[in-house]
């Protein structure tokens, strides 16, 4: 009998900007041996790598625009797009790393979220929360934190958490809570074997970090950064 983990479903998708196609494998040890898997080819290209999937859709940033798309994997249709109002996109606010990544859709425990900036913010992280539905910003904060001096960051239970570096020796260096609109600056560790991560996400239901670390696909257990 596999452990529980390993019969998780996984979707792929491969580089991190102009793709359209997403690989959906009906478990880990699939994607592990890259067997049975269901092909879907999205109408509309994609940026950077901070997408998500959630209840059954996809959400993801449009290519050269800053509109975020709802994919419906059932159906293989666009449910909804929305552009977000003032967003940079194209390499105009990433993370440190580049990569076309202006936008960063997250899930945890609070429902979709997606991180972003503005000119009128100065750069500075915003954090938004999502209708899943619509895409309809329901509430917005600003970090104060500069995106382009992150790393990556991920959410946990309403706060977020945003590592000072993509490279090898980052640290978890700030924390946002949107309960409170408070922030503090934090020093936790995190291991970062292979010395350069592109994407970085929390899945509420397993509890572990997902990243893609220099070519290496790495699970972390949030318990071991007392973040929770």
């Amino acid at each position: 009998k596999k452990p529980p983990h390993l019969l998780l479903q996984v979707w792929y998708m491969d580089g991190y900007y102009k793709g359209r196609r997403v690989l959906e494998f009906r478990s880990l040890s699939d994607f592990i041996s890259g067997q049975n898997f269901v092909q879907h080819l999205l109408p509309h290209p994609w940026a950077g790598t901070g997408h998500v999937v959630f209840n059954g859709s996809l959400y993801y940033n449009k290519f050269q625009t800053n509109v975020a798309v709802r994919y419906h994997f059932r159906s293989r249709s666009v449910l909804v797009q929305r552009s977000l109002s003032g967003a940079g996109y194209n390499n105009t606010f990433p993370y440190s790393w580049g990569g076309f990544s202006d936008m960063d859709f997250m899930v945890d425990e609070n429902g979709l979220w997606v991180v972003y900036t503005t000119n009128q913010n100065a750069g500075n992280i915003v954090v938004s929360r999502l209708d899943p539905l619509t895409l309809e910003v329901l509430r917005s904060w600003d970090t104060g934190y500069p995106k382009r001096s992150a790393g990556e960051s991920f959410m946990i239970c309403g706060v977020l958490y945003v590592t000072n570096s993509h490279l090898a020796g980052a640290k978890i260096y700030f924390a946002y809570y949107t309960d409170t609109s408070s922030y503090e600056y934090t020093d936790i560790p995190f291991h970062n074997q292979y010395s350069h991560i592109s994407m970085l996400d929390y899945n509420p239901r397993e509890r572990v970090l997902y990243t893609w670390n220099n070519g290496h696909q790495v699970v972390y257990n949030v318990t071991l950064f007392h973040v929770v």
